[in-house]
């Protein structure tokens, strides 16, 4: 039987995919291994969104070329958004490479690769493809928390982003086949499903007649077995009053909320084409918080953004204090080529954007420090899933809010089941408790 290796780099979007390939493969009697060694098929899923992560691909696709020397009958491939915006340059930096395809032909990589096995020549698939649900996962994969995607694409166009080339305009997944996919997922032992799209909260609208996002949570709500839903990434612009309902109304949905912010100035923003200013951004999150008072937020953050001043920064440090984030991904601005904000006036030096990312991780720390804080004393609903990295005898799981939990169970606890936890102490990454009940039934996290 012949194996597959896939390696991913990049978001949640990408190890969806990556399992989707590897479940069409499984269904053409591949097998999956974790070893590279041991492959017939290596398989690199690439993330474009920035340059250090593009030169991590390049990075390991040249350390293959050694697997290919010894194995002139191994083939690589590569997928995703670097396969879609550098086709050409992957080939030309890595001409041991056999297939490229990107995100549209998904649905056929086990027809690509069984072309390039059999005519022995390289394979390039890029072009524009209809929009398919694949459900298809490897064996093995069955596990208590799963990614679905609902809509794939975004019609946003950030200038400093090139998600539309690589994916394309938004389009959503019918809910019946989302449901469907929900349905099997707990039928295999799932508990928690965290709903994927570029631009999630823009759910819906291309389709006929048209739905949207809190619709969706409501039927995802009823599928048995799943006791929780997550949901990512939103993009302000698409917030509605309806949606904002909804996460207090559909039970199973989460307290925890990514909501991009990128930068707290008005001018750089617009800039950006982020489609808000920072007065709305916050309006939101006091709806939000009106609405569902424990809702703890996350967020995205760009330093060094062309034309971005020692003032602008300020604004980003200052809304990180307004808002009180549970936590926060740190940027530098890095150009990415076919995008406005590559070639934009005022480029920020690089030592700049360097003290400006450091006092922002600094800043961002000390905020989720604080609310991580408050938790202490406070039972919280635990979903446990595994065991501590650090000692296998202590249970750890995530709040409802996404915050780690580690905790001495004792016999009382088993993985896949929920349990009230008492945080006993909050650490820089995690939190510390102790069981106070297992039960199916417990309260919120933070109520």
């Amino acid at each position: 039987m012949a194996k597959v290796h896939v390696i991913t780099y990049g978001c949640q979007m990408n190890e969806y995919d990556s399992e989707r390939v590897a479940g069409l493969l499984r269904e053409r009697q591949w097998q999956v291994t974790d070893d590279e060694r041991d492959a017939d098929f290596i398989l690199v899923n690439t993330c474009a969104i920035r340059e250090k992560a593009e030169e991590k691909v390049f990075s390991k696709l040249g350390q293959l070329r050694g697997l290919k020397s010894d194995n002139p009958e191994l083939v690589i491939g590569v997928m995703g958004c670097m396969a879609q915006l550098h086709q050409r340059e992957i080939q030309a930096r890595a001409p041991h490479v056999d297939l490229v395809f990107g995100s549209p032909a998904i649905a056929r990589a086990g027809d690509l690769v069984d072309r390039v096995r059999r005519e022995r020549r390289p394979l390039l698939e890029t072009a524009e493809a209809p929009l398919v649900k694949i459900t298809a996962r490897p064996v093995g994969t069955g596990r208590l928390k799963a990614f679905v995607t609902v809509m794939e694409g975004c019609e946003k166009h950030c200038t400093f982003c090139v998600v539309p080339r690589t994916r394309g305009r938004e389009r959503s997944h019918p809910p019946e086949a989302i449901v469907a996919e929900v349905r099997s997922l707990a039928a295999a032992g799932c508990r928690e499903v965290t709903l994927l799209g570029q631009t999630v909260n823009a759910y819906g609208r291309d389709l006929v007649p048209p739905t949207d996002l809190a619709d969706l949570f409501a039927r995802v709500n009823d599928v048995d077995g799943i006791t929780r839903i997550r949901f990512t990434t939103s993009n302000p612009y698409n917030l509605t009053p309806r949606l904002i309902r909804a996460l207090r109304d559909v039970p199973k949905v989460c307290e925890w909320f990514h909501l991009p912010l990128q930068s707290g100035s008005n001018r750089i923003l617009a800039r950006m084409n982020r489609g808000y200013t920072r007065e709305r951004y916050l309006e939101l999150v006091t709806a939000i918080r009106e609405t569902v008072p424990e809702m703890a937020f996350s967020t995205d953050l760009i330093v060094g953004f062309p034309g971005e001043t020692e003032e602008d920064f300020e604004q980003t440090l200052e809304m990180v204090e307004r808002v009180g984030y549970d936590n926060a991904f740190v940027f530098r601005f890095s150009r990415r080529p076919g995008t406005p904000a590559a070639t934009l006036p005022g480029q920020v030096a690089e030592d700049v954007k360097a003290l400006r990312n450091t006092r922002l991780l600094e800043a961002t720390v000390r905020v989720a420090a604080a609310r991580a804080r408050a938790l202490e004393g406070r039972i919280v609903e635990v979903l446990v899933d595994g065991t501590s990295r650090k000692d296998p005898h202590v249970l750890s799981g995530r709040t409802r809010c996404n915050r780690v939990v580690n905790f001495d169970g004792g016999r009382r606890s088993a993985i896949g089941r929920l349990a009230r936890v008492r945080i006993t102490e909050a650490l820089p990454h995690s939190l510390r408790g102790t069981l106070a009940e297992l039960s199916e039934e417990v309260a919120c996290l933070s109520r």
